[in-house]
């Protein structure tokens, strides 16, 4: 901190950049009260026009003019050098650039979250402000702080992850808007689109709310899905427990971990319970090829301590042949998808070839998989033939590719996998497939026969 005290120090200061003599560590400090301090922006700008009318007058007074007419100004007289104008106006461009910053940044202190992390295009509107869109190299180095007011839009295939002040983490899907709201009101709006949220404990009396169009919901702590579609909205509760109040009757329902909660104003609330899978999943061949499975059971070439192995075998599928492993339908579900679940696997292509991996899922409401995800990547493509490779891919880079935007509705409860590659080679092989749940901030690549997150 300066020896000087205010505001003999912002005298100091001023007087000091008038006269061009500002040291180095006067200028620091400068440019620091300019960036954290409102009221030293005020005396600054007041100070500037109060030497500029100094100047113009010192400029066009007659000489003949007797010192007694002249205006006494009550501050110490500036000497106006030529290395004011320039020094005033390196503050005056620095001054414009905080205030634009802070104009789209503000605080971070008092900011309501951050955005502090991005897939494909997301922009933000602020007050009336032209959209703002951030990119994933961005978002990256320097995490977007959001304030009351401000509206996070996705688009088809992007989404965000939106962190509030509590350290309660938001996961905005594809073509969802929301809006963070004032902290007297305290909560999110969700006008279309769907979000996934694990909030942090809340105190009783002041819950998180999420508010829908035709519903709210208040949240004190738990793993929450929510949807929000013309003329209806959907609750579902991954862990704990939620209050919902449709806005049209003011009637409420509680809703528990496995169950799931429609809103529409035309028909009853009610409650329904959706068979919930275990987090994690492993099968490994080592008692041989599971019942249902589609593939052939292989046992040389193994990664070490492995006593079996599935291959790919050749199918007809959309009119063309494929290489492909496909697990049985499981009606009840393989394994839960968490937002850091992560689906790891050691495989072997020999020679060189690719695969992709699809995830066939259900709703809540459908039993039946009416969904399909997609993992295309280079980082599935093996040039090295007849080397051993484990990955950990995070279900969130799973790409949905079908479409439901006629009747969107919650859920992805993974019922099966298959594995679909390319027919110019002898196909590929899978030592050992499982699901677990950990960081998802990046895919893990491991050559030879070590395992994702030491397990075996």
């Amino acid at each position: 901190m300066s020896q000087f005290t205010q505001p003999n120090e912002w005298s100091v200061l001023l007087n000091a950049m008038a006269d061009d003599e500002l040291t180095a560590e006067q200028e620091r400090r400068f440019v620091t009260l300019l960036q954290a301090d409102e009221e030293f922006r005020k005396e600054y700008v007041c100070f500037c026009q109060l030497l500029t009318q100094l100047r113009w007058q010192n400029d066009v007074e007659p000489e003949e003019t007797s010192p007694p007419e002249r205006q006494v100004f009550p501050v110490r007289s500036a000497r106006l050098l030529r290395g004011w104008w320039q020094t005033s106006l390196a503050v005056v461009m620095i001054l414009m650039a905080v205030i634009g910053w802070q104009r789209w940044n503000g605080s971070t202190q008092n900011a309501s979250g951050q955005l502090v992390r991005v897939s494909g295009r997301v922009g933000i509107i602020r007050n009336k402000q032209p959209i703002l869109w951030i990119s994933p190299e961005e978002i990256s180095s320097n995490p977007q702080p959001l304030h009351s007011g401000d509206r996070v839009q996705t688009g088809h295939g992007s989404s965000a992850t939106l962190i509030l002040s509590d350290q309660t983490r938001i996961r905005i899907r594809p073509e969802t808007e929301i809006i963070v709201r004032p902290r007297s009101t305290g909560g999110i709006s969700v006008p279309f689109g769907s979000i996934s949220a694990k909030v942090t404990p809340q105190s009783s009396r002041h819950p998180l709310s999420f508010f829908l169009p035709n519903a709210e919901v208040q949240v004190l702590g738990t793993e929450l899905e929510l949807l929000s579609a013309s003329g209806h909205s959907e609750i579902s509760v991954l862990e704990g427990k939620v209050q919902v109040t449709r806005n049209s009757d003011r009637s409420k329902r509680s809703v528990s971990t496995g169950q799931f909660l429609p809103v529409m104003d035309s028909k009853p609330l009610s409650v329904v319970d959706w068979p919930r899978p275990p987090d994690e999943w492993s099968v490994d061949f080592e008692g041989g090829l599971p019942v249902g499975w589609e593939g052939k059971m292989v046992s040389h070439s193994l990664p070490r301590n492995s006593a079996g192995a599935i291959r790919s075998v050749s199918i007809l599928q959309n009119q063309q042949v494929v290489q492909n492993i496909r697990t049985p339908l499981s009606p009840s579900g393989l394994f839960f998808w968490h937002e850091d679940s992560l689906l790891n696997l050691t495989f072997k292509i020999e020679p060189p070839g690719w695969f992709h991996i699809y995830l066939h899922a259900r709703t809540y409401k459908d039993p039946q998989p009416v969904l399909t995800y997609c993992y295309v990547d280079l980082s599935l493509w093996q040039n090295q033939p007849g080397q051993w490779r484990t990955v950990s891919i995070p279900l969130s880079e799973f790409r949905l590719q079908t479409y439901t935007q006629d009747k969107p509705s919650l859920g992805r409860v993974p019922l099966q996998i298959s594995f679909s590659g390319e027919t110019e080679n002898d196909g590929f092989m899978i030592d050992r497939i499982w699901v677990t749940r950990g960081d998802n901030t990046s895919l893990k690549i491991q050559n030879g026969v070590q395992s994702a997150n030491g397990m075996r």
